[in-house]
């Protein structure tokens, strides 16, 4: 082992019923770099920094921290031995102030005459906060914080608690901390990691690749639970990643123009001077039968407020819905599906999935109704609609029990996906679908978007990106505080660039 390497992990196994994991996977990272962990949702990247923090326990081989062997009981033993992770969904206590967050289960530190002292608890927390480029006081309860801000916290307690165990280089893992950041967001985050790489190493996880070869200095590939390759980030390519990641070449990924749909004439919905005051003004537009429509705009440009009202999420001042040419009152979500409106929400882990219950139960969950005879769910047609369904949209899973829980991002999608066309709905909501899902099944969704629309669907998409929004729709509207600000048409042959999208926006 090299005389810096801070961690090495050596022929790791790991399997669950019916799913081997993880198959002889070698890892290590050495002192002071970051390393860009990637690979397809179920590749085995969560799987094995679980391992790494204690969380799971490998079957097979071994593990080294600072060339001496380890075997990790829990995550506290991790974090005292020098290894922290941020998690995705996150770690802190909303209704605790940064303070308290910081030195959680550690308070005895800071006792003076047999109490805790105030004074030395907000003079450390204002240093620990310093390391990580906030300047905010730490009294602030942290559901007053940004995504950004929290997780910047989290690695300001993790540096700390390396100090405390007296860890030089301690390991920190970050799993997606950009999935749901803005841009200048992301920009400080990535300076504070280069900041923080003088002191400590880096696993940065991100379905990204762009931000993977901005940020890393080499970059471990994964896939079906196998090391693939572990290769310096400026001796290859974004192009070359995603080919071994998925182990084929990809399509155009957006613009696959032989897929391209041509909405019919019929009007499916129309919005007709919706307004919610304080988010957007009155708003009128129309989206017709097989239409792929993309409202695009910043955060907080009301665009996500429009389609909760659509929804039921959220109930609009004024304004009218009209499906099919009848006005639809819809004031909850159950009147929305009734009309035959579905939403695929931003955070499918909280809001699409019953995450404990299994894939068929959440497929069905909308549909049973449609499923019970006399009284009682027909066992038999339950399975065959979801058997169908998971055909239909390329769902991997090991069982029609498997919990959705231990699904990755990407099939987790599709199942929320999944339960919603199993009920045939007619227009579909979706509020960045691919967000945190790897580019394989990016382009399987792509397909599944396009194919439903050739369907007949109407379709109105959020999107993380102007190039996905642009390849994909047919037409977009532009937000911009709460207004309407420009309508386009994206053609197969005439797409508009990004550039002349941005005008309308800023």
């Amino acid at each position: 082992m090299s005389s810096n390497s801070i961690l090495e992990m050596i022929n790791i196994n790991k399997s669950f019923p019916g799913v081997k994991a993880l198959q002889n996977i070698n890892f290590n990272v050495y002192q002071n770099e970051i390393v860009g962990l990637v690979g397809e949702n179920g590749a085995g990247k969560s799987t094995l920094m679980k391992i790494l923090v204690g969380i799971y326990k490998m079957d097979k081989g071994k593990m080294k921290l600072y060339g001496k062997n380890v075997k990790l009981s829990d995550s506290r033993m991790a974090i005292q031995l020098g290894v922290g992770m941020v998690f995705q969904e996150g770690s802190l206590i909303p209704n605790l102030t940064i303070a308290e967050n910081l030195f959680l289960g550690h308070e005895n530190r800071f006792k003076q005459y047999g109490l805790i002292s105030m004074s030395k608890v907000m003079k450390e927390a204002e240093k620990q906060l310093n390391r990580v480029g906030l300047n905010i006081n730490p009294k602030t309860y942290v559901y007053n914080l940004s995504q950004a801000y929290q997780q910047m916290v989290e690695v300001a307690r993790l540096l700390w608690l390396s100090n405390i165990y007296h860890i030089e280089n301690p390991l920190l893992i970050l799993d997606e901390p950009t999935a749901v950041l803005a841009s200048k967001e992301i920009e400080q985050l990535f300076n504070i990691l280069r900041e923080i790489k003088n002191e400590a190493s880096i696993i940065f996880i991100s379905h990204r690749l762009e931000e993977i070869f901005e940020l890393s200095d080499r970059i471990v590939i994964l896939k079906n639970g196998k090391n693939v390759a572990n290769m310096k980030a400026s001796e290859t390519n974004i192009h070359q990643v995603e080919n071994l990641m998925i182990g084929r070449k990809l399509s155009k990924e957006y613009y696959n123009e032989s897929e391209q749909n041509e909405p019919k004439d019929e009007v499916l919905l129309k919005v007709d001077g919706l307004e919610k005051k304080g988010s957007f003004r009155p708003i009128s537009f129309l989206v017709k039968k097989g239409e792929i429509l993309s409202l695009v705009g910043v955060v907080g440009s009301g665009k996500e407020d429009i389609c909760k009202c659509i929804f039921g999420m959220m109930k609009p001042d004024n304004g009218i819905i009209l499906i099919e040419g009848k006005e639809v009152k819809i004031n909850k979500p159950t009147d929305a599906i009734k009309a035959g409106i579905g939403y695929i929400p931003i955070n499918r882990r909280e809001e699409g999935l019953a995450l404990q219950m299994d894939v068929m139960s959440n497929i069905t969950l909308v549909m049973l109704k449609k499923i019970i005879r006399n009284g009682l769910i027909n066992s038999q047609l339950e399975k065959e609609k979801t058997l169908y369904w998971i055909k239909k949209c390329f769902i991997l899973t090991p069982s029609l029990k498997t919990i959705c829980k231990n699904l990755s991002g990407g099939n987790q999608q599709k199942v929320v996906l999944a339960k919603w066309l199993a009920v045939n709905v007619k227009i579909m909501i979706l509020n960045h679908p691919t967000r945190g899902v790897d580019v394989g099944a990016k382009e399987e969704f792509y397909k599944m978007i396009r194919l439903f629309a050739l369907e007949g669907m109407s379709i109105i998409l959020m999107s993380d990106r102007l190039e996905e929004d642009i390849g994909l729709c047919n037409r977009m509207i532009i937000m911009k505080d709460g207004n309407i600000t420009g309508e386009l048409a994206c053609p197969v042959n005439n797409k508009p660039t990004p550039v002349d999208i941005i005008s309308y926006i800023v």
